[in-house]
């Protein structure tokens, strides 16, 4: 597995990159959110664009993106559309979700995108296609906010949005109990040591799977989504308690 470097960051490496989302509905709450989260300590900022009031309107929201970028200077940007069933707050027709992805990519304003890959391969391959011709990462994604999967479906998939361009894939799982969790952290595991081209990120959801959240260095989860006031997923770890947690766990797992 080879770290994925953006900008001055070395995804793969050392503790999880902390990523936070950010759900303001217009550009100067987004920022305003962002710069708190910043001085909190965040790797990475997610711009959620299923929370923004004018996401229908593509030209609108490359404005605000660029207002984005102005306002965080190098810091690492993703963009993001989560779909209701993959636990945001709206869908988009699927048309629609790569207009606005797609056009999202070329402001030159985000280093990494998330695709949903419930969209089809066919339309995943597009916009990854896309994404590298501007150079931009590719992160391709599932949620399951009812169950944990297999370990087989779970590596399976994530194989599979590396052959459709991931440059990182995504699996996030309900966990209900202690095994849920184990059985997220064994397919991560496996995934990691023997078929990861790049850094992975996996995560167990609920109170269960926190655990998950925060000991990806040990088992290959290169990035981790927390909390600064609000939680934008069940089972996210404030930042700063987070950041405790990992460098404890970095200082045992480096010995």
């Amino acid at each position: 597995m080879q770290p994925l470097s953006i900008r001055n960051v070395s995804i793969g490496e050392g503790t999880p990159e902390v990523i936070v989302s950010l759900m303001g509905k217009s550009a100067s709450e987004a920022i305003a959110q962002g710069l708190a989260t910043l001085e909190a300590g965040a790797d990475c900022l997610e711009w959620r664009a299923d929370f923004c009031e004018n996401v229908h309107d593509a030209r609108s929201m490359a404005l605000d993106a660029a207002a984005l970028r102005s306002a965080f200077g190098d810091a690492l940007l993703l963009f993001t559309f989560r779909s209701t069933p993959q636990g945001g707050q709206m869908e988009l027709p699927v048309p629609e979700y790569v207009e606005l992805t797609d056009a999202m990519i070329r402001t030159g304003a985000f280093d990494i995108v998330d695709v949903e890959s419930w969209i089809g391969d066919e339309q995943v391959r597009v916009l990854s296609d896309a994404a590298h011709e501007c150079g931009v990462a590719v992160i391709v994604s599932h949620h399951d906010f009812e169950k944990t999967p297999s370990v087989e479906w779970m590596v399976s998939e994530m194989r599979r949005f590396q052959e459709l361009g991931a440059d990182i894939p995504k699996i996030a799982v309900m966990a209900h109990d202690a095994s849920d969790t184990l059985r997220l952290l064994q397919a991560t595991e496996e995934m990691h040591r023997l078929y990861a081209n790049g850094p992975l990120i996996t995560m167990a959801m609920g109170r269960y799977g926190a655990l998950s959240r925060l000991c990806g260095e040990v088992f290959g989860s290169a990035m981790t989504f927390c909390a600064v006031k609000e939680a934008s997923a069940p089972g996210q770890v404030d930042i700063a308690l987070a950041r405790t947690l990992m460098e404890g766990i970095h200082t045992i797992h480096a010995r």
